[in-house]
């Protein structure tokens, strides 16, 4: 059974220098006609819908460029990873860190209750503690869903912008190899 990842990733290589691939993304966000926008950090990007069409479940688009060296010249892999907000992931991280120690304290208590030859009611907690945690990841595949088309029209003006400025035709898509949500209104880049 195949468990879908929180924050779906990807990763492609171009045959383009670094530079010239971040300049392009670079180019896409202070262009007008294109529906993203993002900052730029060395050789990590990260492209947003803008905020008109931000939701509460919009995703955010973290790019690392990495150079390589080809068999005929440079390349430049592109690793992708989508993410909420960083403010709802930072919070969705608290809340399972806070999980996972009540459930390290419900386990020694529960131990302790054993130990001293008492009924073990805190184990209890264990169980309402691994649902809400079940939940909450529910809640983050919901909330891809709803996200879906934000991701893939992410997603298509990233590849279809360093496959023209690298100059291929067409790409061959990895999304059959990446963790992206299928969808059927996906257009191949």
């Amino acid at each position: 059974m195949h468990i879908p990842p929180m924050r779906p990733k990807f990763e492609f290589e171009f045959p383009i220098e670094q530079s010239d691939a971040i300049g392009l993304l670079s180019s896409v966000m202070d262009a007008e006609d294109y529906p993203i926008e993002g900052r730029i950090a060395g050789n990590h990007l990260m492209l947003v819908v803008p905020p008109k069409q931000r939701h509460f479940w919009s995703p955010w688009l973290n790019l690392e460029m990495h150079d390589m060296d080809g068999d005929m010249h440079k390349l430049t892999l592109v690793q992708g990873r989508f993410s909420p907000n960083p403010a709802i992931w930072t919070g969705y991280m608290m809340v399972y860190s806070s999980l996972a120690v009540l459930v390290f304290l419900a386990a020694i208590f529960g131990i302790s209750q054993m130990i001293l030859q008492s009924s073990p009611w805190a184990f209890q907690f264990i169980i309402v503690i691994l649902v809400i945690a079940a939940l909450m990841y529910w809640s983050s595949l919901i909330g891809q869903k709803i996200a879906q088309s934000q991701m893939h029209e992410l997603y298509d003006i990233t590849i279809q912008t360093l496959a023209h400025g690298s100059g291929l035709e067409t790409v061959d898509d990895p999304t059959s190899k990446s963790e992206l949500p299928k969808t059927t209104q996906h257009s191949q880049p």
